[in-house]
């Protein structure tokens, strides 16, 4: 699709461009939707724990990664960091190429190895392993399931529940970090309960329109024992941009 039309059909989203246009009758929520799911700048809510001027992609290491297991995916994690250590170096020795270790860290949350490929500078993973004193993870993304492990924060109050669920999504931990158009935390008597309703776009070409999904998570914290589980729903779909 050329530009000029692209563009055109995206104004035409939220000013009729005539009486046939097939936006024209658009609910207004529906408008607020498609413009934050193709919009260029908007991710998360101002809010929303995320991590900045990231020099590299965040890779979690896992079980089909150290080539521990090719039925599970479930994410690593220790507090001991020569094994997580060997772990990142298990996972770039038996990859397709390996890269380099040119720096390393530490948080609360994990371990981090900065690996870059020599032969092109630009191909830099930040290989990471969960600290279990922050994280112990058993979701499983071969086998999908509720339960997503086990939070070792404690006391879990609000601040740490929010931080956590926004710091599982926004670095892929279940499979999702798409766009977050809404979020709220609640507290219940034994639980903290973390609403997200994402929404993601699914791009249609050769005639076929794009296909706006929204989507209800529901995140459940147990104050006691930290463990997280989820539950999720599809809301709603809008046609989007027809090329």
């Amino acid at each position: 699709m050329k530009k000029g039309l692209f563009t055109l059909h995206i104004i035409c989203f939220f000013v009729a461009c005539d009486t046939d246009d097939p936006f024209s009758n658009i609910l207004v929520e529906d408008r607020e939707i498609i413009e934050k799911a193709y919009s260029t700048t908007y991710q998360f809510p101002e809010d929303f724990y995320y991590e900045t001027d990231l020099q590299g992609s965040p890779y979690y290491e896992n079980t089909v990664s150290i080539r521990a297991s090719q039925d599970l995916w479930i994410e690593l994690h220790t507090n001991d960091k020569e094994q997580a250590l060997n772990w990142s170096e298990i996972s770039s020795t038996t990859s397709a190429y390996y890269r380099d270790l040119v720096a390393e860290r530490e948080t609360d949350k994990y371990f981090e190895f900065k690996r870059v490929y020599s032969i092109y500078p630009n191909d830099i993973i930040l290989s990471r392993i969960h600290k279990s004193s922050y994280f112990i993870p058993s979701y499983d993304k071969f086998n999908r399931s509720s339960h997503i492990g086990t939070l070792k924060v404690f006391p879990i109050n609000e601040e740490v529940a929010k931080t956590f669920i926004e710091y599982m999504w926004t670095n892929n931990l279940i499979g999702y970090n798409d766009k977050v158009l809404e979020n709220k935390i609640t507290e219940t008597t034994n639980h903290f309960l973390y609403n997200l309703k994402p929404v993601s776009v699914t791009y249609g070409d050769f005639g076929i329109c794009d296909v706006i999904e929204v989507n209800n998570f529901d995140f459940l914290i147990d104050k006691q024992s930290g463990e997280v589980t989820y539950e999720s729903i599809k809301i709603k779909e809008i046609r989007g941009i027809c090329r």
